[in-house]
């Protein structure tokens, strides 16, 4: 039978739609209800956290108009290719813990923390950039340490995880019991419809990201490495998490405020679940985003000609504004006088606009290209684990001032001998002189 077919070909995709049971979900909804109610649960004590893996250098797809449309619509990429896993942890409030970064590599690089701005970001690298074991518990006393909550609160913190078996330890499952850490797992393979993180939250990250490097493609072709990764990362992750976002998050999975019909209404039956299977996606789809740079408006008057398109702009609104109000008069002076006034203010902010944007994109090109000739270094950070970035800075600071004693001693010793061999000689020469005199 064709059914049991497609099951053998795709095992996964068939767990997961059967997954989708209204009962089962229902059940894990209660127990939540339950659980924030035992264990007087506030926003700010209910956490989420999860991995997302990013292609360093991968773009977001884009729309190309050409002449020749049936020429090659692939390009070739400068990119690595190299992925990175990023672990986030958020809350019902809206706040967000440092991340883990899981760069692949077996020891730490140098080269790394002078990219990564955030002290307080925990980096491990693995082989298979994958999270084990170990690297769950160094996250879980991570956790511990940034969302201890104040002495007079309730002590207890819910944790929402996902059934990975790192996340199933003993050690990892008594330390949360030891500092109050309730670990509430997601049903198996339902995370992706019921998982704040897997909503908005990771959806606008890849978004981000991936107009993050199309961004730097376009500036003048340079490869997107994973130095840049951890160049561009704090500010991805500042237009990410926003405040909004997050509660956004946590809202539309209905797992706070708590609303299972959120969710309920939108599932299928098990019969239907099975015909129209989950259609995924990371791309985020945003119309009608506005412009970053908010204009300001000047303090004190100024007769000083407009620097930048936001200034001209107003400047034109009010010559618009005051040509409304004498239009018939210009008409009457000059047919179409006003036409024209309005044509050739419009053509300024064109150009206004080009001046602006070439401006920026010279100072992104120039800021990219200094990046990517500054002299870089293969050494490696002399520990193992997981390490903050404020202790490898601390640690590479150390070897660095090392390395500037070892350095001054061997041009102060070395000194220091030149001196006494040339005082023995000199020493030398004297007494052979008074032995003479003596003589004499």
């Amino acid at each position: 039978m064709w059914t049991y077919d497609f099951q053998d070909r795709l095992p996964e995709k068939y767990e997961r739609t059967a997954s989708e049971h209204y009962g089962e979900i229902e059940r894990w909804f209660i127990n939540l209800k339950i659980a924030i109610q035992d264990y007087k649960i506030r926003p700010q004590n209910l956490w989420n956290f999860d991995e997302t893996g990013f292609i360093v250098g991968r773009g977001k797809d884009e729309a190309v108009i050409t002449a020749y449309p049936k020429t090659s619509k692939r390009v070739s990429s400068l990119s690595s290719r190299e992925s990175i896993t990023v672990v986030e942890c958020i809350n019902a409030k809206g706040k967000i813990i440092p991340p883990l970064l899981i760069p692949k590599g077996k020891v730490h690089m140098e080269e790394w923390y002078s990219h990564i701005k955030d002290d307080d970001w925990l980096v491990t690298p693995t082989e298979h950039r994958f999270i084990t074991d170990e690297i769950a518990f160094e996250w879980l006393q991570h956790f511990h340490h940034f969302t201890k909550p104040p002495e007079l609160g309730p002590p207890w913190r819910l944790l929402l995880m996902d059934n990975h078996t790192t996340h199933l330890t003993m050690q990892f499952v008594e330390y949360c019991e030891i500092f109050h850490i309730r670990p509430f797992r997601f049903p198996a393979h339902s995370t992706h419809f019921l998982q704040p993180l897997d909503g908005v939250p990771f959806q606008q990250y890849k978004h981000v990201h991936g107009r993050v490097v199309n961004k730097v493609a376009r500036l003048a072709g340079f490869d997107f490495d994973k130095n840049d990764f951890f160049e561009e990362l704090h500010d991805i992750r500042l237009k990410t998490f926003t405040n909004r976002t997050i509660r956004n998050g946590w809202r539309e999975r209905g797992n706070w405020p708590i609303n299972p019909s959120l969710i309920l209404d939108k599932m299928p039956s098990p019969e239907e679940a099975f015909e129209a299977m989950v259609a995924e996606g990371d791309t985020l789809k945003i119309h009608g985003e506005s412009d970053d740079t908010i204009p300001s408006s000047p303090t004190t008057k100024s007769i000083s000609p407009p620097s930048t398109a936001a200034a001209l702009r107003r400047y034109i609104n009010k010559i618009e504004k005051s040509i409304d109000g004498i239009k018939n008069i210009l008409d009457e002076a000059s047919p179409g006088l006003s036409r024209r006034i309005k044509v050739v203010n419009q053509g300024s902010f064109t150009l206004a606009e080009l001046s602006d944007l070439h401006r920026e994109s010279f100072a992104k090109v120039r800021a990219t290209a200094e990046r990517k000739n500054k002299k870089t270094t293969k050494r490696q950070v002399k520990t193992s684990g997981a390490l903050y970035v404020k202790d490898a800075n601390r640690l590479i600071k150390r070897r660095h001032d090392g390395d500037l004693l070892r350095i001054h001693k061997r041009h102060v010793f070395g000194a220091e001998e030149l001196a006494e061999e040339q005082a023995s000689t000199e020493l030398q020469d004297l007494s052979f002189f008074i032995d003479t005199m003596g003589s004499r």
